[in-house]
């Protein structure tokens, strides 16, 4: 009996070494091992990307990843910001994918999503009218955004930081280019987009010779007429005494005559005392690059900047200045005076002050009145304001003992770098920042850049969100017929004849 059961064990045994060297068994083995690694791949990829939620935008413009100013912005954040988005659950998914890049790219930033259906309580309690509202939360405070847009989400994140305190001044009444006009030469497009980066527009007129108090900065955009000497000394005293300016005057071109006489001397004449030459020239570009972003000889191309906080975030973008004159900075500025060139024109680039117009037509002059390019632009400059000398009157020093003893008073020192500085912009360029010239290249990201360094916000200085374009094709009707040839007829034929070949082969 215990013979038949081990001969039976070791028949068991036979078999069982049979089997687990069989081909088989091996294949099987094989394919248990693929898929154990593979579920296992699958486990750790799931683990990471939980982990590290990251995304890659292959959009040439990034129109899927978050703006440089918005990831400065998050960057900066020193309390924290909730994102509520008000819709209906069936809508959320719509907003998780701009939602969720806020998220990752701060800590300090938690979206939630309410469906005002299901909890009424939470949007009666933020004051919720209708469907897709984004809320945000900052510091206890409500702040809306009017859309559910990178740019109006940043700008809502801006604006409830720092507040709506920043007045840019428009000046009109010698020809200036007009806030409310939209045609062509108009600054219609340039004050919505300073409205939109949280900057409150006002119209104002210099001939009582003072600057309005409130006004954050003046704008100054392409006069056609010279300046009353009122005007000019209020300029003077708002720049002097901390106030900022944003100087655009741009090339004359020659009339019918052939006169092209400088319309604005006095401007000229005072920014010339703060080390800021304009000439009386025109820069001309005969590069075909300008012409691709839609520029032409008198709208030349700056695609190299210098070393300054406002051209920082502009590497690798591309501006045209159109009717441009050359702005440099002066050989010997006074010592109160800091005065930096910002870019310049193309090598291929050149300056004149003796063009021509001739038959409709513009001519140039002697080689002699001409200068070789790259061609200064643009300069940005800063005033030191001086510190007012304390009075001596034996009345003051009394007040200043009374105030000294009483110790729940306590004076608090003004920003220096907000008080006590003035700045200038100074492009030789009005057309850069029209209606016309504000959709060429970079230009809206320059003119943003020049208002929030001359605001003091460098925090905002960046290149901000771009919305999607369309980018159609533009096909002849033989590049057409060639594309329908050769996806209908020629692609088939070749597969065809391939497998016909493979099969001829195998044969």
């Amino acid at each position: 009996m215990q013979d038949n059961s081990a001969e039976q064990n070791m028949r068991w045994h036979a078999r069982l070494v049979r089997k687990l060297q069989s081909r088989q068994f091996r294949s099987g083995g094989y394919a248990a091992s693929y898929v154990l690694v593979f579920a296992a791949i699958l486990v750790a990829v799931n683990w990471l990307a939980v982990q590290y939620n990251e995304t890659y935008d292959s959009t040439g413009q990034k129109l899927y990843s978050l703006s440089d100013q918005t990831h400065r912005i998050l960057d900066n954040l020193d309390r924290d910001v909730t994102v509520m988005y008000f819709d209906r659950t069936s809508q959320f998914e719509g907003a998780q994918d701009l939602l969720r890049r806020y998220e990752n790219a701060s800590g300090r930033v938690a979206v939630e999503y309410v469906d005002p259906d299901e909890d009424p309580v939470k949007t009666e309690a933020m004051n919720v009218r209708s469907y897709g509202t984004v809320m945000l939360m900052i510091g206890g405070v409500r702040h809306e955004a009017t859309s559910l847009t990178e740019q109006d989400i940043t700008n809502a994140i801006i604006m409830a930081l720092k507040g709506q305190d920043r007045v840019a001044c428009v000046v009109t009444g010698h020809g200036e280019m007009a806030g409310d006009d939209r045609e062509r030469n108009g600054l219609a497009a340039a004050v919505e987009r300073m409205e939109g980066a949280n900057y409150e527009h006002r119209d104002v007129n210099l001939v009582s010779g003072a600057v309005p108090e409130d006004c954050t900065l003046l704008l100054v955009a392409g006069p056609a007429t010279a300046y009353f000497e009122p005007e000019v000394a209020a300029i003077r005293s708002f720049v002097e005494g901390g106030g900022r300016l944003l100087l655009l005057l741009g090339a004359v071109l020659p009339d019918a005559m052939g006169r092209r006489d400088d319309t604005n001397p006095e401007l000229v004449e005072l920014v010339a005392g703060w080390g800021i030459d304009f000439r009386n020239d025109v820069v001309i570009d005969e590069s075909a690059i300008g012409q691709l972003f839609g520029g032409g000889p008198f709208a030349p191309l700056v695609s190299e900047y210098g070393f300054h906080a406002i051209v920082e975030p502009m590497e690798n973008i591309a501006t045209l200045f159109p009717r441009a004159r050359s702005v440099t900075a002066a050989d010997d500025p006074p010592e109160t005076w800091e005065v930096d060139e910002l870019f310049e024109s193309s090598d291929a680039s050149f300056s004149t002050s003796s063009l021509q117009a001739e038959e409709g037509a513009f001519t140039l002059g002697p080689e002699s009145a001409q200068t070789d390019g790259p061609i200064p632009l643009a300069v940005a400059a800063t005033y030191d304001v001086p510190d007012p000398e304390p009075e001596a009157s034996g009345q003051d020093a009394e007040g200043a003992d009374a105030v000294e003893d009483e110790g729940d008073v306590e004076e608090v020192p003004a920003d220096p770098e907000e008080q006590r500085q003035g700045r200038v912009v100074a492009v030789g360029s009005a057309g850069f920042a029209s209606n016309y010239g504000l959709g060429l290249g970079g230009n809206e990201d320059l003119l943003l850049n020049m208002l929030n360094w001359l605001s003091s916000d460098e925090d905002l200085i960046s290149v901000r969100p771009k919305d999607p374009e369309s980018t159609p094709i533009e096909m002849t009707a033989a590049e057409m017929s060639r594309i329908w040839y050769g996806s209908l007829m020629l692609l088939p034929l070749v597969i065809i004849i391939t497998g016909v070949w493979t099969w001829w082969g195998r044969r």
